[in-house]
């Protein structure tokens, strides 16, 4: 396992770094993230929400760089490899800014990458199915649930720090949806029906992970998720941006019954029968 890398000597990748940090937007007020003000219990919750982001937006820089690398081999327009770039310029300034807000409660020495997770399964793919396959995982269901997610943060984050964070954060994966519905209409056209047919079957693995993981619980008799929380949730945490699962799960069940099945199934891919076949898949860790 290593840590995610953060920190360079070399003048000319810092500088080059700073440009895309900071510009064109302000950035947050760092002097004002107040750590101080949290008690001891609390501020460890923060500190271990904000630490598993870094880890979460770094490996979200490796996918997408990957995906990227494979655009031009699928024949999509130079302007699509164009603008994949910018969602690669997000995902770094989303690890620093997470990164240093974990860095003001105490450290992110917790984000760990194991060397696997540093880069996509070779599953010998060609190029049209490869990029749909992560472009239906990655961005249908990955970045438009985050919508839904840093949608209730924004709502409830008092610390005018941690807020502007957000909504930075909340900004970007609102065009990063976008952009991965706008690629779906271009890529999915192109699949054969036995192409579909897989894409349908991988997508309940992917299910499974986002079921667990945004969600915090299998829902596998198709039910609600209760409305009372199944977990003590400290407000002073909720305004730093940590909100316990109970709370997110609403929003990650709302995004997916009303974009991610009915949009994926617009497009022709058996979405509905993969999220009922996600109880059947293993879990990823």
């Amino acid at each position: 396992m290593q840590r995610v890398p953060l920190g360079t000597d070399a003048a000319m990748f810092r500088a080059m770094h700073r440009d895309i940090v900071a510009a064109p937007r302000a950035l947050p007020p760092w002097e004002l993230l107040d750590a101080a003000a949290l008690p001891d219990a609390t501020r460890e919750v923060v500190r271990r929400t904000w630490s598993a982001r870094v880890e979460a937006e770094y490996r979200s820089m490796v996918v997408f760089g990957e995906v990227l690398a494979r655009l031009p081999e699928a024949g999509l327009p130079l302007e699509v490899s164009s603008a994949a770039t910018r969602l690669v310029q997000d995902e770094a300034r989303h690890t620093e800014f997470c990164a240093r807000i974990a860095e003001a409660f105490g450290g992110h020495h917790d984000a760990l990458l194991d060397p696997t997770s540093l880069r996509l399964v070779d599953d010998g793919l060609a190029a049209d199915l490869f990029v749909a396959r992560w472009t239906a995982s990655m961005f249908c269901i990955g970045e438009t649930a985050s919508v839904g997610l840093l949608e209730v943060l924004s709502e409830h984050a008092t610390n005018p720090c941690v807020a502007a964070v957000i909504d930075s954060l909340l900004r970007d994966e609102r065009m990063h949806d976008r952009f991965g519905w706008a690629l779906a209409k271009i890529v999915f056209p192109r699949l054969s029906d036995d192409d579909r047919e897989w894409l349908g079957a991988d997508l309940a693995f992917a299910f499974a992970h986002y079921d667990a993981n945004d969600a915090g619980c299998l829902r596998p008799d198709g039910g609600k998720v209760p409305d009372a929380p199944t977990e003590p949730e400290d407000a002073l945490a909720l305004g730093y941006g940590a909100a316990s699962r109970w709370r997110l799960a609403p929003a990650f069940y709302r995004r997916l019954d009303e974009v991610i099945l009915p949009g994926l199934a617009d497009l022709g891919i058996p979405a509905y029968e993969a999220w009922v076949l996600r109880t059947e898949a293993p879990v990823p860790a």
